[in-house]
């Protein structure tokens, strides 16, 4: 795959987390406002919830280290050494 298409298609899987995570909170809210605190399908719900949420930020996080690795290698930096010049001096920056 090039690297521009990888590169769109992290972002749409980055897109995606972000509609889902987005999804979820609306979800928390009508929640909270239809039942009482102590429901026990309350808790469960909101059990479930975290845990789709915490797979949802290892997700993320695995797209961020994926585009920055993408990005690092479309635009790296050679770092070159020093020149020395003629008489043993280091050339200056």
């Amino acid at each position: 795959m090039s690297g521009k298409r990888k590169k769109d298609s992290l972002h749409q899987l980055s897109c995606t987390t972000d509609t889902l995570s987005g999804m979820l909170a609306q979800e928390v809210q009508l929640l909270s406002q239809s039942q009482p605190p102590g429901d026990p399908a309350r808790i469960k719900a909101l059990k479930e919830v975290t845990g789709v949420l915490k797979d949802l930020t290892g997700v993320a996080k695995a797209l961020n280290e994926q585009g920055a690795r993408l990005e690092a290698r479309q635009g790296g930096v050679v770092l070159l050494p020093a020149v020395e010049l003629c008489d043993g001096e280091e050339a200056e920056e």
